[in-house]
């Protein structure tokens, strides 16, 4: 019974790898499954694991079809009426902007609704809206935008694994009002009643506790979650989150000493607590450790009530089994890996020492971790072995009643806030000090590769582990020496929206160089419209890629000219990479609005125009002048057998200016100016330059219009094929020698 139950699990996580985007991967771990049972020389096994693999495999491949039919084009749009039911803890207000996801009452599938608030009326009312509710809007809908940039988070994928593949952008709401509700959903929305009440309680709580409570008992990550837990994922603490199902443990055991303390039947609270199970489960928010949790015990409750003693194995199969079912997708997030490898490692190391379980915890964490955030601190193993203890010992203790006595005795909470942001800051302090690794992205099957050979380390006698710790240690030296000294270098251009940033890497990591980091324009916000931290787009983009490639040095990073288009991220580059040198057109070192904190960080700036020795040739700008689109930044470079030239938002008269200064200026690879504006790209230009390849860099939907139409037509007459970052979302050229490749993200050739 165990082993059927265990292998039938692996077999649908298998599956699901398989059909989820890892198709050899998959492969690879089914066919190691299979061969494992057919040398159990089980029937019973063998055959639960094809039937239930076959199943579970047609299963998935049906609702891939539903999917498929739902699915808009990229870049196809459609205006409609709908009707929406969401739940009230579905909503988030942020800014002047609402967001949930809701289901829609006409084709009965899950959509993500977003829209602009428009009053302090319309904000309040959203914000306390305690029942689920029926929205009639119109709507633009589209596809979920895949990740458009190389090691991207990719949206798309995480919400297809939650069969969800539209986007509806609200543009009208005609009405609002509370939905009616079946005997099941009266049941769910009881729940989610409950559970609006509960975050709009936590909102409440002070500092630290605040965080901490949303995260364990609503399971809902304010925005302050991030900043919070920085020393958390800094040590790569997260995993407390992800296999804290404690809370439910602890719910379950207060339960039970009260149930016993009362005399009531065992039997009574056994299936009462079966029965609320999936109540609690909504209340939590359903994510991978809650869930995890739930089904474990769950399956053992019931096991027990119908004369089955189901040991935990067993119990982390079955809710393995039933997670996969309900998420499909649920291995392909960090949570569902954390929640389910840990709490297995945890089953089966039981016996081991606690050195040996927490350093077998680490390795099993460890791919993930480098997978998701790209670097690990030295001091994760000693944090682990030191805060672990504390966490159910401690830290939800205190969260618990700092949360139980808000409403009497605030003073108890502020303590215990207090109390919890000292360890945080303590957490911070130590993720600090120096040994954190950037380590970069691994290979997908080097990543796999670890866990195995992390699950066969545990396999063998403790005298023979130190051999195969051995040949972990270079495995992971070997792909940390692949991504920072690699042997290829590549010219990328960004998706950054309506912006720019384009990279310039030579083979191992030479010389990093980086032109404008992109940004967007701030509009001032209403006085009524909560604040959100500042974030930016870079830290989802080149700055993301950047870390994805191990790198932290940027040697040059030219900044062409002082819009916030160009430039606007550079705070974010300034706190997370290693600035060598500001390169600014001959003027705009006078200027001071962008240079706010710049001095603080010791970083040199140095004024530039054409006649300055550097890596890259410097075409613009003639002489010292403010740094407008007229006297941006010109740059011209070899790399992997091309020639690029880089025109910031140069416009006419300054492309005039370089046909004047060099009538025999060529280019194999231009990089049009102004985003495709008709107010650059001259045919004159283009006919002079000969390049073989136009690059464009322009946001989606854009209010610029950009590229113009009549810059395209001077592409077409001039027959000069063009990649854009609308369409191609990252577009780079990865070369080694004088000879190179051009790769883009979303599809697309020159």
């Amino acid at each position: 019974m165990p082993a059927a139950w265990f292998f039938f699990g692996l077999t649908l996580a298998a599956v699901s790898v398989t059909g989820g985007g890892h198709f050899w991967g998959g492969c690879g771990l089914l066919a190691l499954i299979l061969l494992r049972v057919i040398s159990l020389k089980s029937r019973r096994v063998l055959c639960t694991v094809l039937i239930g693999g076959g199943l579970f495999g047609g299963w998935l491949w049906l609702q891939q079809q539903q999917l498929d039919r739902w699915r808009l084009a990229m870049g196809a749009k459609q205006t409609q009426a709908l009707e929406i039911r969401v739940q009230p803890d579905a909503m988030v207000v942020r800014g002047t902007s609402y967001y949930f996801v809701g289901r829609d009452q006409t084709h009965h599938d899950w959509v993500t609704v977003h829209g602009q608030l428009r009053t302090p009326h319309e904000q309040t009312t959203l914000q306390n809206v305690d029942r689920a509710m029926l929205w009639r809007v119109t709507g633009e809908i589209s596809g979920i935008l895949p990740a458009t940039n190389f090691n991207q988070f990719d949206a798309a994928r995480y919400w297809s694994h939650r069969r969800i593949v539209r986007s509806v952008k609200v543009t009208a709401v005609n009405s609002r009002s509370p939905s009616g509700a079946t005997i099941w959903q009266y049941w769910s929305d009881w729940w989610h009643h409950w559970r609006s009440q509960l975050i709009h309680y936590c909102e409440r709580l002070p500092g630290a506790l605040s965080v901490y409570a949303l995260g364990l008992f609503p399971g809902n990550k304010s925005v302050a979650f991030a900043d919070e837990m920085q020393g958390m994922q800094q040590l790569g603490l997260l995993h407390l989150f992800a296999i804290s199902g404690l809370h439910v443990v602890l719910l379950l055991t207060v339960l039970e000493w009260l149930a016993v303390r009362l005399h009531l039947p065992r039997e009574w609270w056994e299936w009462g607590l079966f029965v609320c199970l999936p109540g609690y489960l909504i209340l939590a928010g359903g994510g991978s450790g809650v869930l995890r949790a739930c089904l474990m015990h769950g399956s053992q409750l019931l096991g027990k009530r119908c004369g089955y003693r189901l040991d935990r194995l067993t119990g982390w199969s079955i809710a393995l089994v039933v997670g996969l079912i309900v998420n499909p997708g649920l291995l392909f997030e960090l949570g569902g890996q954390l929640s389910y490898g840990l709490s297995l490692g945890l089953i089966l190391w039981a016996r081991e020492s606690l050195v040996w379980r927490q350093l077998g915890l680490t390795l099993l964490s460890l791919p993930g971790i480098l997978t998701a955030f790209f670097q690990w601190h030295v001091l994760t193993l000693l944090a682990n072995w030191l805060v672990v203890p504390l966490f159910p010992s401690v830290i939800l203790p205190l969260t618990v009643v700092g949360t139980v006595c808000f409403s009497w005795f605030p003073r108890v909470s502020v303590a215990c806030s207090w109390l919890l942001g000292s360890f945080d800051q303590g957490l911070r302090m130590v993720g600090r000090l120096p040994g954190n690794i950037l380590f970069g992205k691994p290979v997908w099957w080097i990543a796999w590769l670890w866990v195995v050979l992390t699950w066969q380390l545990f396999s063998r006698p403790v005298r023979a582990r130190r051999l195969w710790l051995i040949g972990l240690f270079v495995i992971y030296s070997g792909m940390y020496g692949w991504n920072h000294w690699p042997v290829t270098g590549e010219v990328a251009y960004f998706d950054v929206g309506q912006g720019d940033s384009i990279l310039w890497r030579e083979p191992f990591n030479r010389r990093v160089s980086l032109i404008d980091t992109g940004g967007r324009l701030a509009f001032p916000q209403p006085t009524w419209a909560t604040r959100a931290p500042v974030r930016y787009g870079a830290e989802r983009t080149s700055i993301n890629y950047l870390h994805s490639r191990g790198i932290h040095r940027i040697d040059d990073l030219y900044l062409t000219h002082h819009d916030a288009d160009h430039i606007g991220d550079l705070p974010a580059f300034i706190k997370q990479m290693q600035i060598k040198r500001l390169l600014v057109p001959a003027g705009m070192e006078q200027e001071p609005s962008w240079q706010r904190g710049l001095h603080l960080s010791g970083i040199r700036v140095q004024p530039i125009k054409v006649g300055v020795a550097l890596p890259v040739v410097v075409r613009h700008p003639y002489e010292s002048a403010p740094a407008e689109n007229a006297n941006s930044l010109a740059l011209q470079t070899q790399a992997g057998g091309l020639n690029f030239l880089f025109m910031g938002d140069l416009d006419r008269p300054g492309e005039q200016k370089m046909m004047a200064a060099d009538s025999q200026l060529r280019t194999d690879v231009l990089k049009l100016g102004h985003h495709g504006s008709k107010t650059a790209s001259a045919p004159a230009f283009i006919q002079q330059l000969r390049p073989r390849l136009a690059i464009i860099s322009a946001g989606r939907d854009n209010r610029y219009g950009h590229p113009n139409p009549e810059t395209l037509t001077t592409l077409a007459q001039a027959h000069l094929p063009a990649l854009s970052t609308q369409t191609s979302g990252m577009i780079r050229y990865v070369y080694r020698g004088n000879w190179g490749q051009w790769q883009t993200k979303l599809g697309g050739r020159p």
